[in-house]
């Protein structure tokens, strides 16, 4: 009975030890010990970039993509900074581009480049389709639901068919925006390819979405949508 008692006054000791340990780590590294690297380094950029953007740490934002290991990951987190510097200072913009290594072809340091040079109507349009999608592959339906209005909302939550966020298998794994389309002053078009994949396995197939973005006093939602079939790898 000693023994037993002396074990669970240990135990104790331990875990009161890890707790205290646990509250001294600061939220970034808690991160990357539940979520993995990848992911609590593209959303630290992103607070990094979003947060009054013109006097946001470039350099960290940068540095936080460059440690992030999964190579198209890195290339999208490089893309996403280009994308919201590019407002306010080119060159930055351009500097973030000539990072993408296009280890996947999916995200291309020319597709960036000129990404970064169109007018601010069609990156603001852009930028939104962005954020909805990282969004979405990050299966974070609550930062996807911001950039709907109430018509799209209502399209991808009343149909079980389109899931707004994707299965948990096969998942929504990485997507490419392939057309790009002016209607008006105020209204844009996008065709955006979103691949799926099953855990450890790769891609297995892809659909194309087309999504039309408007302007909705300042902000930039998607309005509607239509699905493509499904494409088997």
């Amino acid at each position: 009975m000693t023994r037993n008692k002396k074990i669970i006054i240990v135990l104790f000791a331990i875990v009161i030890l890890l707790s205290s340990v646990w509250l001294l780590l600061d939220s970034h590294t808690k991160c990357k010990l539940i979520y993995g690297k990848n992911i609590c380094n593209f959303y630290e950029m992103m607070d990094t970039v979003n947060h009054n953007p013109e006097s946001s740490d470039f350099e960290k934002a940068v540095e936080l993509c460059r440690e992030m290991e999964d190579v198209p990951k890195k290339d999208s987190c490089f893309e996403y900074i280009a994308q919201v510097v590019s407002f306010y200072d080119i060159e930055k913009a351009k500097e973030a581009c000539g990072e993408i290594r296009e280890f996947d072809g999916v995200h291309s340091r020319e597709d960036c480049y000129s990404m970064v040079e169109k007018s601010i109507e069609e990156r603001l349009a852009e930028s939104a389709v962005i954020a909805f999608m990282e969004a979405r592959i990050q299966r974070n339906e609550e930062m996807a639901l911001p950039w709907l209005t109430d018509n799209a909302e209502g399209q991808y939550l009343l149909r079980s068919d389109l899931p707004l966020t994707g299965l948990s298998n096969p998942h929504f794994a990485d997507f490419e925006v392939l057309e790009r389309e002016k209607l008006d002053d105020a209204q844009f078009k996008f065709r955006v390819r979103i691949y799926e994949e099953y855990t450890g396995q790769g891609r297995v197939g892809y659909f194309d979405e087309t999504l039309i973005v408007i302007k909705s006093e300042d902000n930039y939602l998607i309005d509607s949508f239509e699905r493509s079939e499904y494409t088997n790898l």
